[in-house]
């Protein structure tokens, strides 16, 4: 059964999904021609009025297929393509040597009734059908398999020899590499990772125990023995290639010096339960007696122990080199007593000592041991809190103790509970954290992202938890008991090439050797779970990586507050967040076109703008925690105003309401000339319904627009948080589409809107529309202080010579540079003024003689550089006579006879 709830439906998901009606309907059209060729076969109907009802099918099933390798050439899905080529290279061939070349059809009534052309065109409808019928379920299988799952398996596992009774398996969790022995490492081992894998041989000493490398692979130490570790050194491995095209990585041969050196553990009688290694030189033995602490020279083939920290009775150990933290389960109850060990700045100490609660129905079971007569004649220590059931993870950048319990309320019925304890260096370990779960039955954890993945093998579902959520939590005073956010989740369906699997599992299965792929089974009791994310299958050999799908809860998770606050602490979550807030603005804007069914009332809007305030308000706050370098906060995603004005361009798309009521009146006009009187009565009124309705439709989503957008800028002024000039230009120009001329005019007035100069060009651009955004515009330029050239060119373009001689005295150095572009710009000015009978120069007259004053006072008079011209100059002559040109004009109109202005140059 396809459990919808876990999928989300991508491009290809859809693209199958229609696929597959249309498939269905070309079933009906290969049915149809069976059908009526059988009828012709019989001579039940005419061939003429067969091939009529024949033909017309013929393009629209040509254009149905045709239409299917489109959808799945846009998705990519090129095998899909490979398999529907044959028959559309065969339909395009068919088409194009069609015998009635007059028309669309394939079938001629004169030749269609000839033996041959019958059997040929039957045996064609059988074959469609056959081919149809198999890509039908071919389209259904790979829409299951394509659609989105928020958990998947990597899609190329690493490939190992699994375990056998040649053959062992160890995984090394700190390196994240795994080994296969051969033989006791005589037949050779293999190690892989990630990305490289390598092998060697060693000589056959004895049955391996344990097999790990340093982390930068120099040194291999190997445990034979219940109370030693032999080591070898290798020489350092080549830089890694990069992969090939082929899914199976380069194999690097390890050479090494075939000297082994041993150490013992220094505790008499102990046994050597494990070993790790915390970096290149130093290494920790892990007894039932202590926990040894040696420095490797591997040079001289020798450890020098550095510290011994005794635990008598340890039962075993948790370890991880990435949090630098060794934990020791020791005592002789249930093994539930804990020494944590720290390695930090190279020294390993001490952390306090801490205990576990267990299970109620365990804590019974062992008051009645302890008072039977068995449990006081034996010595024999029972642990009852595993390895297994234990593990060190990082969640939110605090250390966390997981511990799984299998908690028993009433008798027959059982739960499952995640018991996190809180490791901090100054105190014991607290309890703070409990993941519930009505269900009981073997389980593993994954940790991905800071969350916590619990696979219930039981059911074959996972459960996700999210400590820091609050909306699935409640607090008890003490500790916080948390419930899944996601529920009742499947891993997507995984399939593996069986050419990879190694041979001895392929000699092994029953399956069929034709089929080149196979299934794998998801939650098997072969799996082995590590943190954070590593699932191996013991018996299949192979190795997964657990990944999550964020873009699938866009469709998973309903609750849209709750969506956003799981992305919002997501590493990778800015793109899901981005697409959310995207989906949520289209759900009311329409692109371009818009038509009024898609307007999704004012109730809905209301909601979608209450949605967008809170999820705003949410991402402002992340945005100043993470800016002010909050240590909990710093793997969250950072949407800057850039990303969120990729999400507001959408309003860009709305057509304003002019350009449709235009559009829609000369479609109307040009539609009624040639029809009667009440026909075009009745025409122009269902286009004036129509044409009404869809401006009404666009006002509403204008507004809208204009109200998400000045809410984000409120958002953004109450966060402190300076607003970038494109979202002012964004919304300027929505108020400029919706013609709000004064609402733009209060938002500069009561300075909602800052100041800048590309805003006071759209409001210059308004001024023919709306005459007061000129001088807020001029006065936006003033305000900025940095902008008095352009406020010039603006008065001088617009002909105000006079504002503009006041303005450049105030604001402006008066030089001989700024006297020529005004006296320029007066005679232009009067040259517009020259109907006007009254008007003789007089703006020429008044820029000129301010400056022939003002040059007099500053002693900087012309006449020792300015001569009477021989000829009338032009204003395109040189520089050096443009003084000469404004003299001259001035004495041609004020001054008839020669006088001496010497004050100007």
């Amino acid at each position: 059964m396809i459990n919808l709830n876990n999928m989300a439906f991508t491009f290809v998901a859809f693209a199958y999904i229609l696929a597959l009606i249309l498939t269905a309907l070309l079933i009906f059209f290969a049915i149809w021609h069976i059908i009526a060729f059988d009828e012709l076969k019989n001579d039940h109907k005419n061939p003429i009025d067969q091939c009529n009802s024949l033909n017309p099918l013929v393009l629209p099933e040509y254009i149905i297929h045709g239409f299917i390798n489109l959808l799945f050439l846009f998705g990519f899905e090129w095998i899909s393509i490979i398999v529907n080529v044959p028959l559309l290279a065969y339909h395009i061939n068919r088409f194009r040597t069609r015998p009635v070349r007059d028309g669309l059809g394939l079938y001629d009534p004169t030749t269609i009734m000839n033996q041959h052309e019958l059997s040929t065109a039957t045996r064609e409808g059988w074959i469609k059908l056959g081919f149809y019928m198999i890509t039908f379920f071919y389209y259904l299988y790979w829409y299951y398999m394509s659609a989105a799952y928020f958990l998947r398996l990597s899609s190329q596992p690493i490939i190992f020899e699994p375990i056998s009774s040649a053959t062992s398996v160890f995984y090394d969790k700190d390196n994240q590499q795994l080994f296969a022995v051969r033989g006791s490492g005589a037949m050779g081992v293999t190690v892989k990772d990630r990305n490289q894998s390598y092998t060697f041989r060693l000589e056959d000493k004895g049955a391996i125990q344990s097999i790990k490398f340093n982390p930068d692979l120099s040194v291999l130490a190997i445990k034979r023995s219940s109370n030693s570790v032999e080591f070898l050194n290798f020489q350092p491995p080549p830089a890694s290639s990069p992969t090939t095209i082929l899914k199976l990585p380069n194999v690097i041969s390890l050479q090494s010096d075939s000297i082994e050196y041993s150490q013992i553990s220094k505790s008499k009688n102990s046994k050597l339960y494990d070993f790790n290694w915390l970096n290149e030189k130093e290494i920790l033995f892990v007894t039932d007696q202590s926990v040894e602490y040696y420095q490797l020279l591997a040079e001289k083939r020798i450890l020098r122990q550095m510290k011994t920290f005794q635990f008598p009775n340890t039962n075993w150990q948790l370890f991880s080199r990435d949090i630098g933290l060794l934990l020791i389960s020791h005592g002789l109850q249930s093994g539930n007593s804990f020494t944590p060990l720290s390695y930090a700045r190279n020294q390993l100490f001490k952390l306090p000592k801490f205990e576990v609660d267990l299970p109620q129905s365990i804590q019974q079971q062992q008051q009645q041991r302890s008072n039977s007569i068995t449990s006081q004649q034996t010595n024999l220590r029972r642990i009852e809190l595993t390895e297994r059931d234990c593990a060190l993870a990082v969640l939110y950048d605090k250390v966390y103790l997981l511990v799984i319990r299998q908690v028993t309320r009433v008798p027959g019925q059982g739960s499952l509970e995640v018991v996190l304890y809180q490791i901090e260096e100054d105190r014991p370990a607290q309890k703070r954290h409990i993941l519930r779960l009505n269900l009981h039955g073997r389980c593993a954890l994954n940790v991905i992202d800071n969350l916590i993945f619990l696979h219930h093998q039981t059911t074959k579902q996972t459960y996700v938890y999210d400590i820091e959520e609050k909306s699935t939590s409640e607090n008890d005073g003490f500790q916080t008991i948390h419930l899944p956010i996601l529920n009742q989740l499947s891993i997507q369906p995984q399939i593996i090439d069986r050419q990879l699997l190694s041979p001895s599992v392929l000699s092994q299965q029953t399956s069929s050797p034709l089929s080149s792929q196979q299934n794998i089974e998801l939650y098997s009791s072969n799996w082995i779970v590590f943190l954070p994310n590593v699932i191996i299958d013991v018996k299949l050999g192979c190795l997964w990586y657990l990944t999550i799908n964020l873009d699938a809860l866009l469709d998973i998770v309903k609750e849209r507050i709750l969506l956003l606050e799981i992305l919002l602490r997501r590493t990778n979550g800015k793109s899901s967040i981005l697409m959310l807030l995207y989906t949520l603005l289209t759900s009311v804007i329409a692109p371009v076109q818009i038509d009024s069914t898609l307007w999704t009332g004012e109730q809905t809007a209301a909601g979608i703008f209450d949605l967008w305030l809170d999820m705003i308000h949410r991402i402002n706050n992340v945005y100043i925690e993470i800016t002010t370098s909050t240590p909990s906060l710093t793997n969250r995603p950072l949407l800057e105003q850039t990303d969120v004005f990729t999400v507001l361009c959408l309003f860009e798309t709305i057509v304003p309401t002019s350009t449709s009521t235009t559009h829609s009146l000369t479609i109307n006009r040009s539609s009624s000339i040639n029809s009667t009187d009440d026909d075009s009565l009745t025409s122009t009124t269902t286009t004036t319904t129509t044409t009404t309705t869809t401006t009404q439709c666009l006002n509403k989503k204008l507004k809208f627009a204009i109200a998400i957008v000045l809410e984000y800028i409120r958002s953004l002024n109450n966060f402190n948080i300076p607003i970038q000039h494109f979202l002012y230009d964004l919304l300027v120009n929505l108020l400029i589409k919706n013609k709000h001329f004064y609402q733009l005019q209060q938002l500069i007035q009561y300075h909602v809107l800052s100041d800048s100069k590309s805003i006071a060009c759209l409001l210059l651009s308004l001024s023919s529309k709306h005459q007061p955004t000129t001088q807020i515009a001029l006065d936006m330029l003033k305000r900025l202080n940095t902008a008095n050239e352009e406020i010039l060119e603006i008065l001088l373009e617009l002909n105000l010579i006079i504002p503009a001689l006041h303005f450049s005295v105030e604001h402006l150095p008066i030089n001989f540079q700024l006297a020529r572009k005004l006296m320029d710009a007066a005679i232009k000015a009067d040259e517009l003024l020259s109907n006007n009978a009254s008007n003789q120069n007089i703006l020429f007259y008044t820029v000129y003689t301010y400056f022939d004053d003002y040059f007099q006072q500053q002693k900087q008079g012309p006449s020792s550089t300015i001569t009477s011209p021989q000829s009338t100059p032009t204003i395109g002559n040189s520089r050096n006579n443009e003084l000469d040109f404004f003299t001259t004009f001035f004495n041609q109109q004020f001054q008839p006879k020669e006088s001496d202005f010497s004050n100007i140059q």
